[in-house]
């Protein structure tokens, strides 16, 4: 069927025209031949039909329902949002204080992620509960000439470590000789019982040791004075292996808990977040997010002493503290003591880029200020910036070390500087391609002091690592200390190798807290008469 109003196609038994609402009239058996049809002439047009009225098109909806529809999708569109991303998640992106405190656990967690990729590039990731390094130096060139200079040329010095952390062992070789003369050398051993200690020239080839239990005393003992807390005992091995397992010797207590008292701090001040801030920093125009934090003395100092309880409870900490002979308590008075000075309100600044802090500053109120900052473009260790900027600006103090820290393609590089106060910069330079299989070590130290003489430390040799053999070795060809032209060469060369089996002492130690007074007294006198000839010695050999 067709409209005869509007010519539009309509269903068979359709009253209406849905497009423009004419009725349709009642079908006429008669005339059925007589309705005109498309292209056939002469056919007698159809008599009108009567037209009915057209109802009102139905009015368009007012701006205000309009809007009210709008408002009805963005409705569902945010808890469409709320849902996905979760209530509280939104409300931690829009709060300040957890926008930061996320933002230096990602900057924490970044650095910890660069460090390993620099190990695996490098080769640098291999075993170390069970392995040997050999570390030798020797003396090629001496500044001044004779036979004394020929014969210390060949001055050599070895170390030998050896570990076993599983079994909580460790064995140390020390010697040093001349020439072809062995001058002195000494072997140590260490386990959870005991210090050994023994050597061949002072000695007589005797071990003794001093116990892990009352370790201090015992040196206290021997030195003559106290030169260590008296209580302090000695362990090496939960430091260890804490960082093997770890890469931290903290335990993750102790860190959990300066994780903690950082957003207990948070939470205690003013903060104040700017997106999107136009920053000059490492020299370009840079939009970063700044974070404003305005803390009091008391919340600071709170929060330091938070973070040095957290310290002084982890185990290697608290050793660490006592082998320096420092009592716990003027280590907290040395940390409160930092804070002392500071004014009532202190202002911190923090600069965000991708949820990761890459520069701190601390204002003073005389326009000075010191700066902490990170790399800018991707990876935060790429750069390493300390400064301290007087009131106008300007750089008093700076170190800053730039490169390629992560070692890409297993490619090395770094430079820096150090300037103090106006003196002359101390500069250095580290290049080390590990994909070359030689001659790929380079590095530089200078530095001029205030008359203009300068001194300066190169070194040239080779590097190659072998993660799958689990070894590293390093041999420098030249190790060159020089000062206005004088210069004194060495060369040396480390290695690390998987270990054998610990030999350990091959009698038993004797224990210096079994000891006399007089038994000691009678040793420290031994020591220092065989030291006395390995002197002379020396001195005979230097001569003849």
């Amino acid at each position: 069927m067709i409209c005869k109003q509007c010519g539009a196609a309509m269903a068979e038994g359709q009253r209406f025209c849905t497009k423009c609402g004419a009725p349709v009239a009642a079908a006429d058996p008669a005339a059925a031949d007589t309705v005109p049809m498309p292209g056939i002439r002469g056919a007698a047009p159809a008599p009108p039909a009567p037209q009915a009225p057209i109802p009102p098109a139905a009015p368009a909806p007012s701006p205000k329902r309009r809007t009210g529809l709008w408002a009805g999708i963005a409705a569902a569109v945010v808890v469409i949002l709320l849902l996905a991303l979760g209530v509280p998640a939104l409300l931690r992106a829009m709060n300040p204080a957890a926008y930061l405190f996320d933002s230096l656990v990602n900057t924490g967690a970044a650095l910890a992620k660069e460090q390993q990729t620099l190990q695996k590039n490098l080769g640098l990731d291999l075993p170390v509960e069970k392995s040997a390094t050999t570390l030798r130096l020797q003396l090629d060139q001496l500044p001044v000439s004779g036979p004394e200079a020929q014969l210390l040329q060949g001055l050599a010095l070895t170390l030998r470590t050896e570990s076993d952390l599983k079994a909580r062992q460790m064995q140390y070789t020390w010697s040093l000789g001349m020439g072809e003369m062995s001058l002195l050398s000494a072997d140590a051993w260490i386990d959870d019982q005991q210090l050994a200690l023994s050597s061949p020239e002072l000695t007589d080839g005797a071990w003794y040791a001093l116990p892990a239990q009352g370790f201090g005393a015992q040196v206290n003992r021997l030195a003559g004075y106290e030169a260590m807390d008296p209580a302090m005992n000695l362990d090496l091995f939960d430091a260890a292996q804490s960082a093997v397992q770890s890469g931290s010797v903290l335990q993750k207590e102790t860190t959990d808990a300066l994780w903690e008292a950082t957003r207990a701090l948070l939470d205690q001040v003013e903060l104040e977040r700017e997106n999107g801030v136009t920053v000059n920093a490492q020299g370009q125009d840079r939009k970063l997010d700044r974070v404003t934090v305005s803390a009091t003395r008391q919340a600071l100092t709170d929060w330091l002493n938070a973070c040095a309880d957290a310290l002084l409870a982890d185990p290697y900490m608290a050793s660490a503290l006592e082998a320096g002979g420092q009592d716990l308590a003027e280590f907290r008075q040395a940390l409160n003591d930092v804070f002392a000075d500071l004014p009532d309100t202190v202002q911190l600044v923090f600069l965000v880029q991708d949820k990761r802090v890459v520069r701190l500053s601390l204002p003073d109120a005389s326009g000075a200020e010191i700066q902490l900052e990170l790399g800018m473009g991707g990876v935060l260790s790429d750069t390493l910036a300390l400064r301290v900027l007087d009131a106008g600006g300007g750089e008093a103090m700076a170190f800053v070390m730039s490169g390629a820290h992560t070692a890409p393609a297993g490619h090395l590089t770094s430079s820096g500087r150090l300037t103090y106060y106006g003196q002359a910069p101390l500069t250095f330079m580290l290049d080390l391609d590990a994909a070359q299989t030689s001659d790929n070590l380079t590095a530089e130290l200078q530095m001029t002091d205030s008359w203009g003489s300068t001194t300066a430390l190169r070194a040239q040799g080779g590097w190659a690592s072998d993660p799958g053999a689990q070894t590293l070795s390093i041999d420098l060809a030249t190790l060159e200390l020089s000062a206005d032209g004088t210069a004194l060469g060495l060369s040396g060369s480390l290695s690390v190798s998987p270990d054998a089996e610990l030999a350990g002492p091959d009698t038993t130690p004797v224990l210096l807290s079994d000891m006399t007074d007089a038994q000691v007294s009678d040793l420290l006198m031994t020591l220092e008469t065989n030291l006395q000839f390995v002197l002379y010695q020396a001195l005979l050999g230097m001569t003849l």
